[in-house]
């Protein structure tokens, strides 16, 4: 949960000192980095070894860092991790990571810059003006046309100090769910107005979504969806699948619910299936996934009749064939009942209309994998180790 209005920090706050355990790379305690010193352009940016979206900035901050090094733009890379994992990482990245890296001491860093701002995933960036405000939070990857807008002195803080006072007052809708307060609904409808639909909401939207669906409130979901539909016509095709993802997804758990009672109501069975058939309408792909799911769910107790209805639906679905075809998930399926034969007949028909040979390959292994051992492959196997 993200924390609330009242805790939280916002754009054109007087940034905070930053706290280190350790300077890794390209400084030291000497020449340690003051964000607050009002002589430079501060990024800051947290990362981890272990996340795979930060690896792929690291030659990004790079690039940049080489742009601007001397033009008063300073970057900074920190981890809270150990010693033992960041000195290594960074080494071995040698000049593939050439700015300043930095371990947290005690999360505090982290604390006062990701907690503060409701941040909760990496890689994230912060970037410092001069007056050692913090003028911009986001994604590195998307840093590049603020950070030249602020080195240009052409940066409307103004307008991101209102966007983000919206971000600020998501985090205090998401902390009215989670404490079911009656007047959340009434503030969260006041506050999808103030976000509007321009496309600078974009982000603003995606918040409020996280929030609404974590709360539960699908109302307010659908709302927020049909808002962003608006925001131009590649937004409206996310929130298009976004809702069918949604649908699907509470589909499933209705229908699950239904047919694992202890005493089965063949009517909410049926029920729940035309539901589940209206949710994953207009996508094979969904359609292939809702019909696994419940495989997965389910395992040999699965309706094999509904799940096979459910993937003749995705055969007859116009546009290009997904990749894995139907056939791929009907093998996935007998090979989940334990039906090897007829698994084996849907896998060669599915490997059979693949072309790339890497795809091929990687889905092959995924229904070796799948596939259940045969039984007296299995009592030989268990001979060999006695």
């Amino acid at each position: 949960m993200s924390i609330t209005n009242a805790l939280a920090d916002q754009i054109g706050d007087k940034a905070k000192p930053l706290t280190i355990e350790e300077w890794v790379k390209n400084a030291d305690e000497k020449h340690a980095v003051d964000v607050t010193d009002g002589k430079n352009i501060y990024v800051v940016e947290f990362w981890a070894t272990w996340c795979g979206p930060c690896r792929s900035t690291i030659p990004h901050l790079t690039k940049l860092n080489k742009l601007y090094k001397d033009k008063g733009i300073v970057f900074v890379g920190i981890s809270n991790e150990t010693a033992d994992k960041v000195g290594p990482f960074v080494k071995e990245q040698g000049d593939k990571m050439d700015y300043i890296v930095a371990r947290d001491k005690d999360n505090a860093t982290n604390k006062d810059y990701m907690r503060a701002y409701g941040q909760n995933g990496i890689p994230c960036a912060f970037i410092i003006n001069k007056k050692g405000q913090v003028a911009w939070v986001g994604h590195p990857m998307t840093m590049e046309e603020p950070l030249l807008q602020i080195l240009q002195d052409k940066y409307d803080l103004e307008a991101a100090i209102k966007a983000d006072a919206l971000r600020a007052q998501v985090s205090t809708y998401e902390s009215m769910l989670a404490k079911e307060d009656p007047k959340a609904k009434e503030f969260g409808l006041d506050l999808l107005k103030k976000i509007g639909s321009a496309k600078e909401s974009l982000d603003n939207l995606e918040k409020m979504l996280d929030a609404a669906y974590g709360g539960q409130d699908y109302e307010m979901v659908n709302k927020v969806l049909d808002q962003m539909a608006k925001v131009d016509a590649q937004s409206a095709k996310r929130a298009e699948d976004i809702r069918r993802q949604i649908n699907s997804t509470r589909a499933i758990e209705t229908y699950l619910d239904a047919v694992m009672k202890d005493e089965v109501d063949e009517a909410a069975v049926k029920a729940a299936e035309k539901g589940l058939k209206e949710a994953a309408k207009g996508s094979a792909q969904q359609i292939c996934s809702v019909a696994y799911a419940i495989v997965s769910q389910l395992g040999d107790k699965a309706p094999i009749k509904f799940v096979m209805e459910l993937l003749d639906e995705a055969d007859k679905v116009e546009g290009e064939k997904p990749i894995p075809s139907p056939d791929f998930y009907r093998a996935l399926t007998y090979y989940k009942i334990g039906e090897v034969e007829k698994g084996d007949t849907f896998a060669a028909k599915a490997m059979d209309a693949i072309k790339d040979e890497n795809i091929k390959k990687n889905l092959q292994a995924y229904l070796d994998r799948a596939k259940p051992v045969e039984k007296e492959e299995k009592k030989a196997d268990d001979e060999d180790e006695e």
